[in-house]
C-alpha cells in the first residue's frame, strides 16, 4: 500500500507553515462568472473542496452583495477578522491599494493571480511588482506569484481548479506554470497519486522555487517531491535547496525552456530566463534529484516513487502476457532502457510447463502464455505470476492485463497449485468487468507482497477498453502499491532511471 499524510508535525514550525493552512481566505475581485480554469472559477473550486464549511471564505467585490449562497464583501477592510490569506483577481493598477488593505488587515499571505507585471517585459510594469512587493515584505506578508494560480492543499480546502481530488496524499509539487500544475494533479490524480500541497508561483517575486524546496523537505506530509521549473533567478540558492530536499525526499525535477524556442516561450510566460540543458543535468546530479525529460516521464517517476516500484534492486525483469510479436517488441524496449530479461531457469520452465500449454507459447522469458480465459483463468494467470516472480534472476516482474473478461476464477475449487491454494482472498470471481479489474489489481498487490519483489502493470487497451473496468484496476492497483504504465517502454524507462538514481545516491543516506 502507499504511504499516506501524516498529521504528526515538528517541533520547530517552517516559517512558511502557516500560509497552507490560513484560518480565512479572502477572494478579491470575485466575477459572477463562476467557471473557467482562467481564475474566474477560484471560488467555485475552494467551495468544491469543502473549505467554507470549516473556515472563512470572504468574496470582495463592491458591486455584489451575495454570489454561491455567501455574503460579498466591499473591501478586504469589511471582513471579518482574521483574513489569512488573500487571492487577488484584480487589475494590476488596483493591487497597490489592495496590498495596503491587507496590511491593515494583517493579512499573512497575497497570491496575486493578476498578471501584467515583470512577464510583460515593461520597465514600469517591473517596477510596479517591485513596488508592491517591498511593501509587502515589510510587513511581513508573503507573495505568491504575481502570475500564477496559487494553492490546493487538499487537506485544508485550497484549490485552484475544479476536479480536484479531495483526499490529502504524500506528493509535494511546486510549479512556475498554473497549466501544467494542473495537468500534473488532474493526470496523476487518475492514475491514484494524491497531494499533500501544490503551489503554481508564477513569477516568483517573493517566494520562489528555493524556498518551495525548502518547505517540502521540512513537511512532514510530504514524502515524494516533484517541480516543474522554467526559469531560476538564484541558481546557487535554487541547487542548494533542491539539494537539501533530495538527500531526504525522492525529488523530480522537469525543467522547461531547455530548447531556444522553450526559452523564448519561457520569458513571455513568467519572464524566466532559461539556462542549458547540460548545466541543469549536472545540477540535478549533483543535488541527488532526478530530472525528467518530459511530461510523461514526470508521471511516471512519481507513480514509481510512491508505489513498491521505488524498492527495486537490480535490472534483471520477467514479462508475463501478450503475443509473440508484443513480447519481441517488448524485450527489445526492455534492453534499450539498460535492463536485462534473463531467460528463466529450468526448474522454473518446468514449473510453467505443467500448466501452460507448449504450442503456440514461451516459458522462457518474455514468458508469452495464453493462460488467460477459461473458467479458471485467474488462478492460472496467478500461479504463473507467482512462480516466475520467485524466479532468482528476476528483480521486477511486469505482467500485462487489460483483458477483464478474461480474469474470473468461476471454479470454486482452486485446486491446482501456486496462489490459488496461498491466499483464501484470492478465490473466486464472477462479477462484473469492473469488479474483475479491481481483482486483478488485488491479485497483483497480494503477489507482489508475497514473493516480495515489485510488480509492474503494463495496462494495454486495443479496443478501446472498458473506461470504468480500467479507472477501478489503476485506482486499486495504486493502493496497493502496484505501478501501473500504459507501454513496457515506459515501465522499463522508469525502472532504468531509478536504478540509476538509487546507484548515484551511494554514499548518502537510505531514504527507503
Amino acid at each position: 500500500m502507499t504511504t499516506t499524510a501524516t498529521d504528526a508535525q515538528p517541533a520547530a514550525e517552517h516559517p512558511l507553515d502557516p500560509i497552507w493552512r490560513p484560518r480565512a481566505t479572502a477572494i478579491v475581485g470575485v466575477s459572477s462568472r463562476q467557471s473557467g480554469n482562467r481564475g474566474g472559477g477560484f471560488l467555485q473550486s475552494i467551495m468544491e473542496q469543502g473549505y467554507h464549511e470549516r473556515h472563512g471564505l470572504y468574496p470582495v467585490n463592491p458591486k455584489m452583495t451575495e454570489i454561491n449562497g455567501l455574503k460579498v464583501y466591499p473591501s478586504v477592510l469589511d471582513c471579518p477578522d482574521p483574513v489569512d490569506h488573500v487571492i487577488s483577481q484584480v487589475p494590476a493598477p488596483v493591487v497597490p491599494q489592495l496590498v495596503e488593505e491587507c496590511i491593515q488587515k494583517g493579512v499573512r499571505s497575497i497570491h496575486f493571480f493578476t498578471a501584467g507585471f515583470s512577464e510583460t517585459g515593461d520597465p514600469e510594469r517591473a517596477a510596479l511588482e517591485r513596488q508592491v512587493l517591498a511593501k509587502a515584505k515589510a510587513a511581513g506578508i508573503r507573495v505568491i506569484g504575481p502570475n500564477c494560480m496559487g494553492l490546493y492543499v487538499p487537506g485544508v480546502g485550497l484549490a485552484f481548479m475544479g476536479n480536484f481530488p479531495k483526499e490529502p496524499g504524500n506528493v509535494f509539487l511546486l510549479s512556475q506554470s498554473g497549466a501544467n500544475a494542473g495537468d500534473i494533479v488532474g493526470g496523476l490524480g487518475r492514475r491514484g497519486v494524491r497531494f499533500s500541497k501544490v503551489v503554481s508561483y508564477g513569477n516568483g517575486a517573493d517566494l520562489d522555487a528555493q524556498d518551495f524546496f525548502d518547505y517540502a523537505a521540512w513537511d512532514p506530509q510530504t514524502e515524494v517531491v516533484t517541480a516543474y521549473i522554467e526559469g531560476v533567478k538564484n541558481g546557487r540558492a535554487v541547487f542548494e535547496a533542491m539539494k537539501r530536499c533530495a538527500a531526504v525526499k525522492p525529488t523530480i525535477v522537469l525543467k522547461g525552456g531547455l530548447s531556444a524556442a522553450g526559452a523564448r516561450a519561457a520569458s513571455s510566460h513568467t519572464g524566466s530566463l532559461a539556462g542549458s540543458v547540460d548545466v541543469f543535468e549536472a545540477a540535478c546530479r549533483q543535488a541527488g534529484a532526478i530530472r525528467a525529460e518530459n511530461m510523461d516521464e514526470l508521471h511516471d517517476l512519481v507513480v514509481a516513487m510512491t508505489t513498491r516500484l521505488r524498492t527495486v534492486r537490480g535490472r534483471g525483469v520477467a514479462l508475463v502476457g501478450g503475443g509473440g510479436g508484443f513480447a519481441v517488441l517488448s524485450a527489445d524496449a526492455i534492453a534499450q532502457n539498460g535492463l536485462d530479461t534473463p531467460p528463466l531457469p529450468e526448474a522454473t520452465q518446468e514449473k510453467l510447463r505443467e500448466f501452460i500449454p507448449v504450442a503456440g507459447t514461451s516459458v522462457r522469458n518474455p514468458v508469452d502464455t495464453n493462460v488467460m480465459g477459461g473458467p479458471d483463468g485467474r488462478r492460472r494467470m496467478r500461479d504463473t505470476l507467482t512462480i516466475v516472480g520467485q524466479a532468482e534472476p528476476i528483480d521486477t516482474l511486469l505482467a500485462t492485463v487489460g483483458g477483464w473478461d478474461d480474469w474470473r476464477d468461476d471454479s470454486a475449487s482452486a485446486d491446482g497449485a501456486g496462489s490459488g491454494d496461498a491466499d483464501p482472498a484470492l478465490q473466486g470471481s464472477s462479477g462484473s468487468r469492473v469488479e474483475r479489474a479491481r481483482e486483478a489489481a488485488g491479485d497483483l498487490g497480494a503477489l507482489q507482497g508475497l514473493v516480495a519483489k515489485p510488480f509492474v502493470a503494463v495496462q494495454r487497451d486495443r479496443t478501446g477498453g472498458d473506461r470504468d473496468a480500467s479507472r477501478a484496476f489503476l485506482d486499486e492497483a495504486y493502493f496497493q502499491g502496484v505501478a501501473v504504465f500504459s507501454t513496457v517502454h515506459r515501465a522499463s524507462r522508469t525502472i532504468g532511471r531509478i536504478l540509476d538514481w538509487r546507484a548515484r545516491r551511494a554514499g548518502l543516506p537510505e531514504i527507503f
